[in-house]
């Protein structure tokens, strides 16, 4: 999907629409994405917002690998 909407901010700007002619709300991933093909810049990687799900799922294995017992004494 973000793919997508790269292509739809790249042909914005070939077709001659302006740069405000974004249909996406600020500070969204999509309306960023927009802007990455509209300028045809990257993101700083620290900008990027993963897709909530990948997000949820990401916290909890990091959840689970804290949790893990026995990896305090296996290092003593």
């Amino acid at each position: 999907m973000i793919m997508e909407v790269i292509r739809q901010g790249a042909r914005a700007r070939t077709t001659g629409r302006p740069r405000d002619a974004c249909p996406y709300p600020a500070d969204s991933r999509e309306r960023r994405a927009w802007f990455e093909g509209f300028d045809g810049s990257a993101w700083e990687p620290g900008t990027r917002v993963s897709h909530p799900a990948i997000a949820s799922k990401a916290a909890a294995m990091a959840r689970d690998v804290g949790g893990t017992p026995g990896l305090a004494s296996a290092s003593a």
